[in-house]
C-alpha cells in the first residue's frame, strides 16, 4: 500500500511540474494564434489575393530511342496475347480494336496482379486516340513524377492512357473499352474546343 501511495505522490508532482513548464509555451500559443487572424471587409474580401504555392511546370520532351522501345516492348506483348487467346494478328489502331481488347478483358486474359500487361493495354488504347485524334506520345515529367503521355498538338492538354487500366483494376472499377474511349474523346473534344475559342478575334 505504501508503494502505490509513493508512486501517486511521485505522479501528481510530475503532473504538476510538467503543467508548469508547458504553461508559458501555451499561452504564447494561443496568444500568436490570435495575433495571427485577419479581420477583413466584405469589400476586402472580395479583393483579397489568396497565398498559393508556385507550381514547377510540367518538362514534356519527345520520346527518346529507349522510351520508344519500351512502347513497341508493350504493343508486342499484347500482340502475342491476342493472337494466342483470341487468333487476332493485326490491329487496325481504329475503334474496331477496341472489341478484340474488350474480349481480351471479358476472359480474364490477364491477371489483376499484372500491372505491365495492364500498361500495355493501355498502349494498345493509346495507338487508339493517337491515330483517331491526331495526338502524339511524349514524355511527360512533373513534381508528382513521369509518365508516358498523349499531347494535343503543341499546347498543355495531355491524357494518360498507359497507367489507366492497372489504376482501374487496382481499384476494382469495371473496364468498359467503349465507354472509356467515349469518355477520353470528349476530353480531347474539350481540348479541341477550348484551343479553337482561343484563337477566335
Amino acid at each position: 500500500m505504501e508503494v502505490i501511495k509513493r508512486f501517486v505522490s511521485m505522479l501528481e508532482r510530475i503532473l504538476v511540474s510538467f503543467f508548469i513548464l508547458c504553461l508559458p509555451c501555451l499561452l504564447t500559443a494561443g496568444q500568436s494564434a490570435e495575433a495571427e487572424v485577419l479581420t477583413l471587409t466584405p469589400e476586402e474580401l472580395a479583393n483579397y489575393t489568396f497565398e498559393t504555392e508556385q507550381e514547377d511546370p510540367a518538362v514534356v520532351t519527345a520520346l527518346n530511342v529507349g522510351q520508344q522501345y519500351i512502347l513497341s516492348s508493350q504493343r508486342q506483348l499484347v500482340m502475342d496475347l491476342l493472337a494466342r487467346r483470341l487468333g487476332i494478328l493485326s490491329l487496325s489502331q481504329s475503334e474496331t480494336d477496341l472489341k478484340a481488347l474488350q474480349s481480351l478483358v471479358d476472359q480474364k486474359s490477364i491477371a489483376k496482379s499484372d500491372i505491365r500487361s495492364w500498361q500495355a493495354i493501355g498502349v494498345i488504347f493509346g495507338d487508339i486516340l493517337v491515330k483517331q485524334h491526331r495526338l502524339k506520345w511524349v514524355f511527360y515529367e512533373d513534381e508528382d513524377g513521369s509518365s508516358k503521355a498523349l499531347q494535343w498538338k503543341e499546347t498543355a492538354n495531355f491524357v494518360f492512357p498507359i497507367t489507366l487500366f492497372s489504376r482501374r483494376v487496382q481499384f476494382k472499377q469495371d473496364i468498359v473499352m467503349t465507354d472509356l474511349y467515349e469518355e477520353l474523346s470528349g476530353v480531347i473534344d474539350g481540348f479541341k474546343a477550348y484551343e479553337q475559342r482561343l484563337r477566335l478575334p
